[in-house]
């Protein structure tokens, strides 16, 4: 990325999230690094910053001693707030961020995510130092308490905040019997409060902890001059929570440049190979395809490497403890943006079998610049993009169904045969942005 030239006339615009690219590889921070590449070509050219607090990483998944970037800024590390502020995506203290406010002078700020790291505080900053405050939706997390607007019944919630029913769901995913769950969820830890200690006192007054979250975000979106959506399904969730239509503003992911037509034929050496990229996480349901691999023969000739972030979580760790020394199944690292695309070139098919509503997701965009077929949940984002598409699959979160349409793939890999459909630029996304920023 070239130096920015704080003289140009053009907009002053401000990015901030919870890292940054390349110190984390994560799906929103690669989508801000390529907004960023795209908003430079504009004529007139923006001055951009983006900016983040510090904090600690695992150097292993990560790399937080990265070069950076000329427009980057990273700022003295938040101090964190109380529990319930915590929650409520706010922080005690945000260390020079209202001074970079001052010296910088953003026309727009564009928050990218929503914790005490970049959240609540931020937000007021802004809107106290006078600057447009635009909000991109990145995940379900941003409304949901529990993260992932999925019932702990496995259900898919319309999102609209209730503080009963969002509390008992909670508290059920959290392990208690959903009658116990719903009981608690009646009352809000009275004489107790947010900030008691001990795990009962967190079980009783996790209600008041659902009010300071959703009160916070209903706060961000009523500061936020334009909140912006990535799927379809996430802007319905923003007007059924009562935030105005005129507010939210549906503008899709882009994707990267396509590489050039990929050479290898499906199974043209006898395996069938799977790639998954991303975090290890249990939203990402890797669980799911794993089980659907292991229930295939033994010997079928299947392979599924993974690239990517977290193994050594509780999580991870429980993964690995099924498939060490299962040959179908290989750990590949971690990989910036710019090694990963080549690599997927080599595979035959790439797996996206989230479990939650993913906004994207970058995953599938990924795989259709290198020309990969996708086999992905049908749910959320990755149903929006996939539907219709030939060579692609849709799939229930069912390890049944995978298991089935892997066994179908080994007996007929000609399905894997298609042509990806043409790719969004970013060029296009930074142009419509600019719409929202005015």
């Amino acid at each position: 990325m070239r130096i920015i030239d704080f003289d140009n006339t053009g907009m002053r615009l401000l990015h901030v999230s919870n890292d940054l690219y390349p110190r984390v590889t994560g799906g929103t921070e690669i989508f801000i690094h390529q907004l960023i590449e795209a908003q430079q070509q504009l004529n007139p050219t923006p001055s951009i910053l983006w900016t983040a607090h510090e904090a600690s990483l695992p150097a292993g998944d990560h790399a937080p001693h990265a070069a950076m970037a000329p427009e980057q800024r990273l700022l003295p590390a938040i101090v964190p707030g109380s529990r319930q502020q915590q929650v409520a995506s706010t922080a005690s203290s945000i260390p020079g961020f209202t001074e970079l406010l001052n010296t910088f002078r953003p026309d727009v700020v564009h928050l990218h995510s929503f914790s005490d790291r970049c959240g609540l505080s931020h937000a007021r900053a802004v809107k106290a130092a006078g600057a447009r405050l635009v909000v991109t939706v990145h995940a379900p997390g941003f409304s949901c308490i529990k993260g992932n607007l999925i019932d702990a019944s496995g259900a898919i919630c319309d999102g609209v905040l209730r503080e009963r029913r969002c509390t008992r769901c909670r508290l059920h995913n959290g392990g208690l019997p959903r009658w116990l769950a719903a009981a608690v969820a009646l009352q809000k830890g009275w004489p107790l409060d947010g900030e008691a200690s001990g795990s009962l006192a967190h079980v009783l007054t996790a209600r008041q902890l659902t009010a300071a979250f959703q009160q916070a975000w209903l706060e961000l979106a009523h500061l936020a001059d334009a909140i912006h959506v990535l799927a379809a399904w996430s802007r319905d969730v923003l007007v059924r929570q009562g935030i105005p239509d005129e507010k939210v503003h549906l503008i899709r992911t882009a994707g990267p440049l396509p590489l050039p037509p990929r050479q290898r034929m499906p199974m043209h050496d006898g395996v069938l190979r799977l790639v998954y990229w991303g975090r290890c996480h249990p939203v990402k349901g890797l669980h799911l395809v794993i089980e659907a691999i292991r229930r295939l023969p033994a010997n079928a000739p299947i392979q599924l490497d993974f690239y990517g972030p977290y193994w050594e979580s509780d999580y991870g760790q429980e993964l690995l403890e099924r498939i060490t020394g299962d040959h179908r199944f290989r750990l590949m690292g971690n990989r910036l943006k710019d090694q990963l695309l080549p690599l997927l070139q080599g595979y035959d098919l790439a797996v996206v079998p989230s479990t939650w509503l993913e906004t994207g997701p970058l995953t599938v965009l990924e795989a259709f610049a290198a020309g990969l077929p996708v086999a992905g949940s049908d749910l959320g984002g990755i149903k929006e993009l996939l539907e219709g598409v030939p060579g692609c699959f849709l799939l229930p979160l069912e390890v049944e169904a995978w298991s089935s349409c892997l066994g179908a793939l080994l007996d007929n890999a000609a399905h894997l045969l298609t042509s990806a459909p043409p790719l969004r630029q970013f060029e296009a996304l930074a142009s419509e942005l600019n719409t929202v920023y005015a």
